[in-house]
Order: structure tokens, then sequence, then C-alpha cells
């Protein structure tokens, strides 16, 4: 096993990770539940961590196909600038949060604006993490 499978292996977390975290941050929302908000912001921060091995390991994945024929030298470029992209607004995300997992621990609540925040946030990361992951999977 190298960088590559470990790239393989990784690049999916990010994609049905912030399915599963906006699946569970919607129902939380729609059952005015403070436990599941809790578990959203857990998976959001959690998928955020696993997004920074999963863009490095992108590096030995291009290294790998560098140079096949078949194998589009602007697509890889599409590619890594779409992750470039989608990275900075996960890593946001999961800062947002964390805010908010550190906002109820210290006041007992989650305040209404960091709940708006991390949804716009995760629906945006969502699309832009969609895009990288179809620009990889061509």
């Amino acid at each position: 096993m190298n960088l590559v499978h470990v790239h393989l292996l990784l690049n999916h977390f990010p994609t049905v990770g912030m399915i599963v975290g906006l699946g569970v941050f919607v129902t939380a929302l729609l059952a005015k539940s403070d436990d599941l908000k809790r578990v959203s912001l857990g998976i959001f921060f959690a998928i955020a961590l696993i997004a920074i091995p999963t863009f490095a390991t992108g590096t030995a994945a291009e290294l790998a196909l560098t140079g096949k024929p078949d194998v589009s030298k602007s697509a890889i470029e599409a590619h890594e600038n779409a992750a470039f992209e989608a990275i900075w607004l996960m890593e946001l995300t999961g800062a947002l949060a964390w805010l908010g997992l550190w906002q109820y621990r210290r006041l007992a609540r989650l305040p209404q604006g960091t709940l708006v925040a991390v949804m716009l946030a995760a629906f945006a990361t969502f699309g832009l993490m969609a895009r990288a992951a179809n620009i990889g999977g061509e």
C-alpha cells in the first residue's frame, strides 16, 4: 500500500461524510435536537480533519499519473485546483463546527448565528467537494 492507495481510500470520506453530516444536521434542525446538532458538528469537524491527509496524498497520486498517455495533465490540474478550493472551505466548516461545539460547552446552548454559518458553509463545501470528486473521477 502506498500514498496513491491512501488517497484513493480517503477521497470518499469528504464527499460522503458531508452528505452524512448534512443529513444529520438537517434532521437535527427539524427535530430541534441539540444532541443531534452536536453530533453533526462533530461529523463536520472529523471530516475536516480527514480532508487534510486526503488532500496531502493527492500529490502522490498526481506524480503516479504524470506522464501516462491516457491521462490529461489539464484534468489533473483541474482536479487539484478544485480540491484546493474545496479544502479551504472544508476547513472553514470544520472550524465553525468546532466553534459551535465550544460554544455549547461554554454556554450550554448553540447560538443561532453559528448554526446558520455552519449550514451555509457545509452546503457550499459539499458542492465544492462533489465538484472536485467528479473531476477526479473523470
